[in-house]
């Protein structure tokens, strides 16, 4: 897709599709856990659940109030994702969506991934605003 529209572009459509994935994600699973509000573990757990289902090997590294941060060591996309990171923003957009949609708020933070060639993804999720991390984290809003 890259290749066809170019990369802003590309990261635009990945963002409007991840929009709307992650919308029906979050729906589903809330109404699996009772329409009771998430905490962060459960948020975090969420997260690994829904991409173990799609192949990836996502792992909790840590769950702080302020944040959750994840490990993978297999991207649901394959292995030919070595330089695509527009699919990075799909699950960033993903996540995103997810947590604003519970908590009000999220920024992701893609520190490592494996499209990027490091071998393993290392995702921080910042669950409140925070000035030192809008530099590095995509931004999501939802309503409560």
């Amino acid at each position: 897709m890259e290749d066809v529209i170019g990369t802003e572009e590309s990261k635009g459509f990945v963002g409007m599709v991840a929009d709307h994935v992650g919308a029906m994600f979050h729906e589903k699973y809330k109404a699996q856990l009772g329409n009771e509000r998430m905490s962060p573990e459960v948020i975090a757990q969420v997260l690994v659940d829904l991409k173990r289902r799609i192949g990836g090997r996502f792992s909790v590294s840590t769950i702080t109030p302020d944040t959750i941060v994840l490990q993978n060591s297999l991207c649901p996309f394959g292995v030919n994702v070595v330089g695509k990171q527009p699919l990075c923003h799909m699950t960033a957009n993903v996540f995103g969506k997810i947590v604003s949609s519970e908590n009000g708020y999220a920024a992701v933070e893609l520190n490592k991934t494996i499209a990027n060639g490091d071998g393993h993804c290392h995702v921080v999720v910042h669950l409140k605003p925070q000035q030192d991390h809008k530099d590095v984290a995509h931004e999501y809003f939802g309503v409560q």
